[in-house]
């Protein structure tokens, strides 16, 4: 059972008529609502009208189920009346770890947009954040780099710098800034590469320059994972400078003597999303990258 054979039979019930329902009331044609009528009388396996010459008169069964269609009727067109009357709602997600570095800024930012704006936050890997915009589970998020996606577009707005995070007692931790040389033969945790593709992709670049082999001695599926780790073993990490963020207080960050390139950060959306969410992400990119700008 639907809505609209509840709304159909309520129709016929006040115009007594399909021919009159269906042309007045509900602007179809009249076999489809005789059909739709006996789909719902079948469902609930009693007769809700008497067919008679002159139109179509409740059942003792139509009028009962009558008052129970007209009160969830009721109750459904309240409840879209206050959504449709509710602040807007947007989805965004952003890269587990990010949170802190984004979200006053975004909010900062949208404020200015739509004061009854309300934020509902995602964190999660960049690949599952920007499957949930394709599939249409968040409005936009905020990811690494590119999309190759279809129908989903992305905006480069910043760039993070790749670091090595260690303990404190790790024998590189008395340095001020490590080499590639530096950190080759140490053992290393790397993210996994279905969690961070971006990450790897450019780790391994950076090797390739220069003809030098990291090999990870573990992995783990996100940075938490990897902190841990590194708590529990004699390692070390490479992932972006805004980790040191959420870093527990045993562990230390050194930057990276002629390092990877940086980490481009994007804002995706779906090409066809609202023009509400698409206004929100143009000024969300044009203030982000303003920033940047200034900054720079």
């Amino acid at each position: 059972m639907e809505l609209r054979h509840l709304r159909y039979f309520v129709a016929v019930a006040d115009e007594g008529s399909v021919s009159e329902a269906a042309r007045s009331t509900l602007h179809t044609a009249q076999p489809s609502l005789s059909r739709q009528l006996r789909d719902l009388e079948a469902e609930l396996g009693v007769m809700l009208f008497a067919r008679e010459t002159r139109g179509m008169r409740l059942t003792r069964e139509g009028q009962i189920f009558l008052g129970h269609a007209r009160q969830i009727l009721r109750q459904v067109d309240s409840s879209v009346s206050r959504l449709k009357a509710s602040s807007l709602l947007l989805r965004v997600g952003i890269i587990s770890g990010l949170e802190a570095e984004i979200l006053p800024r975004l909010r900062q930012i949208l404020k200015k947009e739509a004061d009854d704006l309300e934020i509902v936050v995602t964190s999660r890997s960049s690949v599952a954040l920007l499957q949930a915009v394709h599939d249409g589970n968040l409005d936009f998020a905020f990811v690494r780099g590119a999309t190759s996606l279809r129908g989903v577009r992305s905006n480069s707005i910043d760039r993070h710098r790749i670091a090595a995070f260690m303990r404190a007692d790790h024998p590189l931790a008395a340095r001020d800034a490590l080499s590639i040389d530096d950190i080759a033969g140490h053992a290393l945790v790397a993210i996994n590469e279905r969690v961070g593709p971006a990450l790897r992709r450019t780790i391994d670049i950076w090797c390739e320059e220069n003809n030098v082999i990291l090999e990870p001695t573990h992995s783990a599926a996100d940075i938490a994972a990897a902190f841990s780790l590194m708590l529990v073993t004699d390692t070390l990490t490479l992932m972006p400078e805004y980790a040191e963020r959420v870093m527990p207080s045993s562990l230390v960050m050194r930057p990276l003597l002629n390092g990877p390139n940086p980490l481009d950060l994007s804002i995706a959306c779906r090409s066809l999303s609202s023009a509400a969410v698409q206004s929100l992400v143009n000024a969300t990119t044009r203030s982000w990258l303003r920033q940047g700008a200034n900054e720079a």
